[in-house]
């Protein structure tokens, strides 16, 4: 009698809130063509998408900002805030320079707009899952064109913070786009030491996310 060991693969279960329907269900069939996700449910706006947060306890939430009810910062703050491992991905239309800082500092650890083809969404979830922050080029261009314009004076009167020189070999690598596994064998440390030194980057920025570390950074001067 055959197997089919397929069924057996751990999968990551993925919720999609997000009110237009053709958006929806393209991201669901983005997702299903994954092998190594699946879409645990999908809902439409703020309070159903808190339900279902609760119900599921997904991996990973897809997040739109503009919904019915109100903004999905809200969703994104209780995945960040669970009691299992949950991280968000915002999937959205550009918004104004608020929004995006918004969604980061409320810990989204990527930003996709939703006009582009979504055809690669499956990996940049994979890719949240193993440290990275997919960021549309868009948003990019938009975050490095912020802190540009913001770097003459910006440190004025801030608070020194110091990284150390492995810190900084890690933000580096961050900020090239490296996974922290490929991090890790560039500077032969283990993975979990490059999430640790991570963790610490965050906590002396006072951020949540790769990119706003990035920025941050940037900004005063320690990239």
């Amino acid at each position: 009698m055959s197997t089919d060991h397929a069924t057996d693969a751990v999968q990551h279960s993925v919720l999609i809130v997000e009110d237009r329907r053709e958006i929806a269900m393209r991201l669901k069939s983005s997702i299903e063509k994954t092998p190594e996700l699946s879409v645990c449910a999908v809902a439409d706006d703020v309070d159903s998408g808190l339900n279902q947060l609760f119900a599921h306890k997904p991996r990973i939430i897809l997040v739109d900002l503009g919904l019915p009810d109100g903004s999905g910062i809200k969703v994104i703050k209780a995945a960040v805030d669970a009691d299992w491992a949950c991280e968000a991905l915002v999937v959205s239309i550009f918004g104004d320079e608020a929004r995006v800082i918004e969604a980061l500092r409320a810990g989204a650890r990527g930003y996709v707009l939703k006009s582009g083809s979504l055809a690669t969404i499956g990996k940049d979830v994979l890719s949240v899952i193993e440290g990275g922050s997919p960021i549309s080029p868009q948003i990019a261009r938009h975050l490095l064109a912020m802190v540009n314009s913001g770097a003459a004076g910006s440190s004025e009167g801030a608070p020194q913070i110091d990284l150390t020189n492995r810190e900084t070999e890690i933000l580096n690598g961050v900020a090239k786009g490296y996974k922290r596994r490929e991090i890790g064998e560039k500077l032969g440390i283990s993975t979990g030491t490059v999430g640790n030194h991570i963790n610490n980057i965050y906590q002396k920025l006072n951020v949540n996310s790769n990119t706003e570390a990035i920025a941050r950074a940037t900004r005063m001067g320690l990239l």
